[in-house]
């Protein structure tokens, strides 16, 4: 009975064999031993199967995430360089704009001095830029509908000015109401301003013959006498700068010339001011031609163009 509950194990090598001898017992332990190493090397495989299969993901997961870190860098870096770059030309433009104020300021300055604009530096540019046109426009529409410079196209010089002479035919000493141009026969003759050509033909009983009167607004007229031709007639609109004839040596005359006259309401002005008058040299015939309401006429045209600017203003609204 003792035998049955031992158990042998011989080992054998090349020294020979060697038994071993244990009780059932330790049969049993030996078998919950290699069980549970058994056991413990499942689950260690079991362990190492799923930590490499994690170590897997994880390592896929990081990869990923280093891709997206990536292109996400790369997209920064690309975003950046182009805020650079619209930087930089915003910079540019910036500049640009400045210059360009700089220039407008300064130019508007220019015709603020040349227009006698009083300078505002505290009103904003566009308003200046207003000012400056409608001011403009004002002196424009003045010297457009008011005489103004030369009744010739081709200036050859004067023979005789206003005032007090020796009438060359006559010999008597007379008062000359106008300018007489000198020129040849044919040249041209132009108008002065805007008007309605009052009067045209021959004209005895003043002795200037062949006659031009131009009616103008605001009550002013011109008168050109002596012509050759005539090339407008009684009733016709002309502009300023219009051709109304050629100089000619009709009337009491010794030569041929333009006899030239402005007249304000029937009174004879002096037409060398009127002749000077220009956007450059504005002010000066309010000072030297007296008699004229030069203020009520300037506040007359500034209405106009205010008018002007309203009824465009309404349209520009939709």
């Amino acid at each position: 009975m003792a035998s049955r509950q031992r158990f042998s194990i011989t080992i054998t090598d090349i020294h020979g064999s060697k038994h071993y001898s244990f009780g059932h017992v330790v049969k049993r332990y030996l078998w919950i031993v290699l069980l549970g190493v058994f056991g413990f090397m499942l689950i260690s495989s079991v362990s190492v199967w799923w930590l490499t299969k994690s170590l897997g993901e994880l390592e896929e997961l990081r990869h990923d995430a280093e891709h997206s870190f990536l292109q996400a860098l790369a997209l920064s870096k690309k975003e950046y360089a182009d805020l650079l770059k619209e930087k930089a030309s915003l910079v540019h433009e910036l500049e640009l704009k400045a210059q360009q104020l700089v220039f407008l300021d300064q130019s508007l300055q220019g015709l603020e001095d040349m227009i006698g604009v009083e300078r505002e530096y505290e009103v904003a540019i566009e308003d200046r830029v207003k000012l400056v046109q409608m001011t403009t426009l004002e002196k424009q529409i003045m010297l457009e509908r008011i005489p103004s410079g030369r009744p010739v196209a081709n200036f050859q010089g004067v023979s005789s000015g206003f005032g007090w002479r020796t009438h060359p035919v006559r010999g008597a000493r007379e008062f000359h109401n106008g300018i007489d141009y000198r020129g040849r026969q044919g040249d041209p003759i132009i108008a002065t301003a805007d008007g309605v050509v009052e009067y045209a033909g021959y004209h005895r009983a003043s002795g200037y013959g062949n006659l031009i009167i131009l009616s103008h607004d605001f009550g002013f007229k011109t008168f050109y006498g002596h012509m050759h031709s005539m090339n407008v007639t009684a009733g016709d609109f002309v502009k300023k700068g219009d051709l109304l004839g050629g100089i000619g040596n009709t009337g009491v005359s010794t030569g041929p010339h333009l006899h030239y006259e402005v007249n304000f309401v029937q009174r004879k002005l002096n037409p060398a001011p009127f002749v000077q008058w220009s956007m450059d040299e504005y002010d000066q015939i309010f000072e030297t031609i007296e008699g004229v309401p030069w203020g009520s006429l300037s506040q007359a045209i500034r209405n106009q163009v205010e008018m002007v600017e309203r009824q465009l203003s309404l349209k520009a609204v939709p």
